[in-house]
């Protein structure tokens, strides 16, 4: 498809305002008490069932679930504009999240021909809105603004399923895996591969993040790291992607606790892992991206979980967890990728 960049720039900016959107409520409920586990709800409702949703519009297309999902969303603000109870602002919230995201991977994924950068620049729209939400919200800006942009969300959207007549049922330019090894194996280390790298984004050392600056770089280049890993992949090939992406970050990231330029390069070198596992899920099941998008989410959930619970304080520890668990997850990627160079 001509247009398939255009497409993956267009679900940049529908899932950038989705998440202003979402961290902007979010932050509305910082000095709540509750707030780790409001958090804590909001992952698990918004990602877990995206697998579902992407079972059902593998298999019912038709459905525009990224429209149902920014009309929730945009109900969402309302009710936070009204002040309406949490569990209805929540509600529509974490569901439309989940809708719109799947739409957004089935979408980039479908009309992509095999070419990862459209779905890596999709995803990578999420980091650049964190930042942005929280920061809206804490400079007072007013929920209208907000509800406007999810309109223009809205109306992107519609404007462009005209995509749907270009969609590729088949997925059959996607070959990044081993075809030697089974459905269940491929699937289990790819899950397992995100869920450890979920949770070792949590151990990263940034001591030097102490402004709101420092923060707004820190965001940018992880969302810069994760569209530049689907660049990679179709420049060179999905192994070189992900040495670069795992073996290479490890030192800037040891070392750069302190040291705010080492740590940048470290974390845009570690968040090019994201579509590496995405192309492989998406290759062991061409006729099911919505379910391979789905798991890659559910994985994220699960990486995350122990976070909430407990951190390792301790760098050293810390950093000897963090590079077994990169060596173990460059390992398992090169043996689930296709031996074709």
């Amino acid at each position: 498809m001509k247009n398939k960049y255009l497409i993956g720039f267009i679900f940049f900016l529908v899932h950038f305002i989705l998440e202003v959107t979402c961290f902007y409520t979010l932050a509305a409920y910082t000095n709540n008490n509750m707030f780790p586990i409001i958090a804590l709800m909001y992952d698990l409702i918004a990602f877990v069932p995206q697998g579902l949703i992407g079972a059902i519009t593998d298999k019912y297309r038709k459905i525009n679930v990224g429209v149902i999902g920014i009309v929730l969303t945009t109900i969402a603000l309302i009710c936070l504009k009204y002040s309406l109870p949490i569990i209805v602002i929540f509600g529509f919230l974490t569901v439309g999240n989940a809708l719109t995201h799947v739409e957004g991977a089935e979408a980039t994924l479908r009309t992509s021909r095999g070419k990862m950068f459209p779905s890596a620049l999709f995803v990578s729209g999420g980091a650049f809105g964190i930042i942005t939400g929280r920061l809206l919200y804490q400079n007072n800006v007013n929920v209208l603004f907000i509800i406007i942009a999810n309109i223009i969300s809205l109306l992107l959207v519609i404007l462009f399923s005209k995509y749907r007549d270009t969609e590729d049922k088949d997925l059959k330019d996607y070959n990044y895996d081993n075809k030697k090894m089974g459905l269940t194996v491929i699937i289990l280390l790819a899950v397992f591969v995100v869920a450890v790298r979920s949770f070792s984004s949590y151990g990263i050392p940034t001591a030097w993040n102490k402004t709101v600056f420092q923060s707004i770089l820190l965001f940018c280049f992880m969302g810069t790291g994760k569209a530049l890993g689907g660049l990679l992949i179709d420049k060179t090939n999905i192994k070189i992607t992900s040495i670069v992406s795992t073996l290479l970050a490890l030192p800037f990231l040891i070392f750069g606790n302190h040291n705010m330029y080492l740590s940048l390069i470290g974390v845009m070198l570690f968040s090019m892992t994201m579509p590496v596992t995405l192309a492989i899920l998406v290759s062991r099941l061409k006729k099911n991206p919505g379910i391979a998008f789905g798991l890659t989410t559910i994985a994220l959930f699960v990486g995350s979980f122990p976070a909430f619970f407990f951190t390792i304080d301790s760098l050293l520890i810390n950093g000897i967890v963090f590079t077994i668990l990169t060596i173990l997850c460059t390992i398992i990627l090169v043996k689930i990728e296709s031996k074709e160079v």
